[in-house]
């Protein structure tokens, strides 16, 4: 009985702090409004695949409970730097003033676009460290933190 009472407790946790329902959601990410995702597809080299669409919070990897209600934000942030090598671009994105969880490692960026011909994959902007972001013109994009569902 005392088993059973203690496993009932650790299940009626999981589900309070939203263990269970993670297991649907295929990673969390601010993603991008469609005015914002052609602001940034305009800064993909010619012929390479655009994605400019989200900003990953928690990676499908790291992705075992749901956000706190409060991290789910609508609103705008700010682009201030491109990295680019001749694989992929990807953008850094200033999440400073709105202090947004993030369990990705590095800068937080969204992937721009990616070369196929040279192999490239949206995932590879994941290994920009910050010394790879050139400033630029901050440009501002809008959207809202999502649970993206597998």
């Amino acid at each position: 009985m005392k088993l059973l009472l203690e496993n009932w407790r650790k299940y009626i946790s999981e589900v309070g702090m939203g263990f269970d329902m993670a297991k649907s959601i295929e990673y969390t990410a601010f993603v991008l409004d469609k005015v914002s995702h052609q602001k940034l597809s305009q800064l993909a080299p010619e012929g390479w695949k655009v994605f400019a669409h989200h900003m990953t919070m928690i990676p499908p990897t790291e992705q075992k409970q749901r956000l706190p209600s409060e991290q789910f934000y609508e609103g705008c942030l700010t682009v201030t730097a491109i990295a680019q090598n001749e694989r992929v671009i990807a953008a850094r994105v200033d999440t400073t003033s709105q202090n947004l969880y993030t369990k990705v490692d590095g800068s937080p960026h969204i992937t721009i676009a990616t070369n196929p011909e040279a192999g490239g994959k949206p995932a590879m902007s994941n290994e920009f460290v910050e010394q790879d972001f050139k400033p630029i013109d901050p440009i501002e994009i809008c959207g809202k933190v999502e649970e993206v569902a597998k």
